[in-house]
């Protein structure tokens, strides 16, 4: 497993500059457009600041990462793979990632009828967005996990 880990994480590493330099890339022709006066640096600020109230939501980021890794989960797919999230916070927060067009919802006729989810593009942006930090922040813990193993093996 740790050798596995250890693999993936050298790859993921070589690619990270070069999804950083492709949204550089990007970006930089659009930014390059861009009136960068006050009042546009405060409307960009204003959006920012929401769409990260938004992720820091409970459970925003574990149902955007969940619903992405099953698929076209089903309610209770979502539910057991979350036992602390009750399911009236599940319903309220898969409304509103329908409501804000991060998923779809299919209602199934079957007997009985079941409810599945699936990331819209929307939804699969934000997964990729996502995706970096995950990366990030467990390869980070796994190179302290690696170093304080190299000091108590010394």
């Amino acid at each position: 497993m740790e050798e596995e880990f250890s693999t993936i994480w050298k790859e993921v590493n070589e690619l990270i500059p070069k999804m950083r330099e492709a949204v550089r890339k990007g970006l930089e022709k659009d930014f390059e457009t861009f009136v960068h006066d006050d009042a546009h640096i405060q409307k960009e600020l204003l959006f920012l600041n929401n769409a990260l109230s938004f992720l820091q939501k409970k459970w925003t980021m574990d149902l955007i990462y969940i619903i992405r890794m099953k698929g076209k989960p089903f309610f209770n797919d979502i539910r057991r793979a979350i036992p602390d999230l009750n399911s009236r916070t599940l319903t309220t927060r898969l409304k509103e990632f329908e409501n804000n067009h991060i998923v779809i919802r299919t209602v199934n006729s079957t007997q009985p009828i079941r409810v599945s989810y699936e990331l819209t593009d929307t939804g699969n942006g934000i997964y990729e967005l996502l995706l970096p930090l995950l990366f990030f922040f467990s390869g980070a813990k796994y190179q302290l996990e690696q170093k304080e193993n190299q000091t108590e093996s010394k």
